[in-house]
């Protein structure tokens, strides 16, 4: 039974999701990007090798079934869009994850940003993710809600610099000895037998995400080729980046991979690598692979958490206030 005060801040909370949604559209409409709307229930639901998706059937008139899936992003299909000739567009909306944690800062069913642009650096794109985040923040402060503004300018640190400075580490991809050198370190949660893309994410996980709480805004950015996705390869680094605020992953940004063979080998490395892990391989959207025959241009694009976003933004310890109806089944937490 829901108490007044309840009843208020959960008024609030809709409130200040309308609120910043609204200033999200702004924002992107000022900048002539234009809105899509993209599928849910689609063929191929991601890319990603640690994903877990929802799986469901569609039975048409005949009987027949198709297995269909609930996206986990609207990537490809945006990027099918990019490639019809449409310079920068955007989505908000909801996305799925499943076999994930419920935590504080995660839930299989949030609310996702996604954004590209064609012919804007990575450096410009960073940029152009920190005004976003500083203009919802000036649209909820306007209406009256009390904001933990943001860094302006969030600093900037590569990986590798970070693996240097805070884990005391030379970070070379691939590196077999990489969880011996974390353990001559002190770092507890290595194993000796640890390959390298494990090791790194212990790491990444025990001792460089726990320092960036303790910064208000950081860029990472040029990561491991290794851990490139769909993102573009220079120079044996990954053109990518994330923003942390107060700590917490709140995007994920890619200078995006272009040529339509590279993308094929690499998402079929994706679902071999699901197939070794037992997670089972995923279909390949073809369409997005014809998409990519029409010659998609340089482009950068960005996933960013909306629910994230808005409870770091209020101040909130965790996402538990900011879901609407969290509270219902089948995934409910106290609300604290």
């Amino acid at each position: 039974m829901l108490t007044t005060t309840d009843r208020e801040g959960l008024i609030r909370v809709l409130k200040a999701r309308q609120t910043a949604q609204d200033a999200i559209h702004d924002f992107f409409r000022s900048r002539d990007y234009l809105s899509l709307d993209t599928p849910i229930a689609v063929k191929s639901p991601g890319t990603e090798v640690h994903l877990g998706y929802f799986a469901t059937d569609w039975h048409d008139f005949r009987g027949d079934e198709t297995r269909l899936y609930l996206r986990s992003s609207p990537e490809l299909h945006l990027k099918q869009a990019l490639a019809l000739g449409l310079e920068r567009v955007y989505h908000l909306g909801k996305c799925f994850r499943n076999h994930g944690e419920l935590a504080d800062w995660h839930h299989p069913e949030f609310t996702m940003l996604e954004f590209y642009q064609n012919g804007i650096s990575l450096a410009d794109f960073m940029t152009l993710t920190a005004e976003l985040v500083q203009s919802v923040a000036v649209g909820l402060q306007s209406a009256g809600f009390v904001v933990r503004m943001p860094k302006v300018k969030p600093d900037r640190l590569s990986m590798f610099e970070a693996f240097s400075r805070w884990a005391g580490i030379e970070l070379v991809d691939g590196d077999p000895d990489l969880a011996r050198k974390g353990l001559l370190k002190g770092f507890p949660s290595l194993r000796v037998d640890d390959d390298f893309e494990t090791a790194y994410f212990k790491i990444l996980l025990d001792v460089i995400e726990p320092r960036l709480k303790e910064e208000e805004a950081v860029f990472l950015y040029d990561y491991p080729a290794s851990q490139c996705a769909l993102a573009r390869v220079a120079n044996g680094r990954a053109q990518r980046f994330e923003l942390y605020l107060q700590g917490v992953e709140l995007c994920n940004a890619f200078d995006e991979l272009l040529d339509p063979a590279a993308n094929r080998e690499r998402i079929r490395s994706s679902n071999e690598q699901r197939e070794k892990l037992g997670h089972g391989a995923v279909p390949e959207d073809e369409d997005f692979f014809a998409a990519l025959e029409q010659k998609l241009k340089p482009c950068s694009g960005n996933a960013l958490g909306f629910d994230r976003l808005l409870a770091l933004l209020l101040g909130e310890k965790n996402l538990d206030r900011v879901v609407p109806f969290r509270w219902n089944k089948p995934w409910s937490r106290v609300i604290r």
